[in-house]
């Protein structure tokens, strides 16, 4: 089980330039649609791992970009591809 902070935004402008700071900062932010758990204004959230969220807050507070809430999310990888069907 891995598990991930998603980090959601007011809006798309804050998502683009959280990954755009994050990435200058040496951070592989993944940007993805707002999983239906969280609710948030934006369409986009920053995916990182659970163990960077406390310095990854801290970078975009830094670099003046508002980011709405930090959530936990748990995700099984392997349960996930199992599940899924490939033909061949």
């Amino acid at each position: 089980m891995t598990v991930y902070a998603i980090i959601t935004f007011h809006n798309t402008h804050f998502a683009l330039k959280a990954k755009k700071v994050l990435e200058k900062s040496g951070r592989k932010p993944e940007t993805i649609p707002v999983p239906r758990e969280f609710s948030s204004e934006c369409g986009f959230c920053s995916k990182v791992l659970w163990e960077e969220k406390d310095a990854i807050a801290d970078i975009l507070t830094e670099n003046s970009v508002a980011f709405d809430a930090v959530y936990r999310w748990e995700r099984d990888e392997d349960m996930e591809r199992k599940k899924k069907f490939r033909f061949v």
